[in-house]
Formats: C-alpha cells, structure tokens, sequence
C-alpha cells in the first residue's frame, strides 16, 4: 500500500491506533509503519486500513481548515483594531476637520480679543 509510505509519524500513529494496534510515544516512523504492515488487519483487510488512513487524512484536512479559518479571523480583528487606532489618531490630531461644531477655532478667538482691545 503505497498510501502508507507517505504518511507522517503523528498520522502513521492515528492510523494504527484506528485498526487497533498499540503505539508508544518512543516509537520511531519506521517502527509504527512495519507494525502497521505487519498486522493482521493491514495483511487480510487493506480496505480497513485504507478507511482508516482516508478518516486520518480527512480530520487533519479539517483541523488545518478551522486553523487556517481563525487564523483569518484573528486578522481581520487586527486590521479592524488598526482602523479604530487610526480614526482615534485622526481624531486626536485634529486634522482640519472640526468634530465639535460648538466651538470656535484659534483664529476667531483671537480675532474677537484683538477687536475688544480696540
């Protein structure tokens, strides 16, 4: 079964905890895969654990999809946050644009002291 060889330590584990073999942390990749093709159910049942590589690659398939989708999530949050600090700066900074219609500005004050003076 060709499919076997290229599995990875972590999935050739998942495979053979699914057709019912125990594996130990301490095992090598080389080590899981031979007790794999040297099982019962690898050497009379290849269908069996064909099923149980295809569901192994199929939960690791959806876990990188619910990573990758809070992933974009989380950017998107970062880029709404960077928005809310530039309108913030924006307004902190006053640029030109007055928020507050109720006030008057520097110059119309100034305007207003010098024509008391006078």
């Amino acid at each position: 079964m060709a499919g076997i060889a290229k599995l990875k330590k972590d999935e050739l584990k998942l495979v053979a905890e699914e057709i019912g073999l125990a594996v130990t942390e301490s095992m090598k990749k080389s080590e899981i895969r031979r007790l794999i093709e040297e099982s019962e159910v690898f050497i009379n049942d290849n269908e069996t654990v064909q099923d149980a590589i295809d569901q192994v690659l199929e939960e690791k398939k959806n876990q990188k999809s619910d990573q990758d989708g809070q992933i974009e999530l989380e950017r998107l949050k970062l880029e709404r946050i960077k928005v809310e600090l530039e309108l913030a700066q924006l307004k902190a900074n006053n640029t030109g644009i007055s928020f507050d219609h109720g006030r008057k500005n520097e110059t119309e004050v100034s305007m207003e002291v010098l024509i008391k003076s006078i």
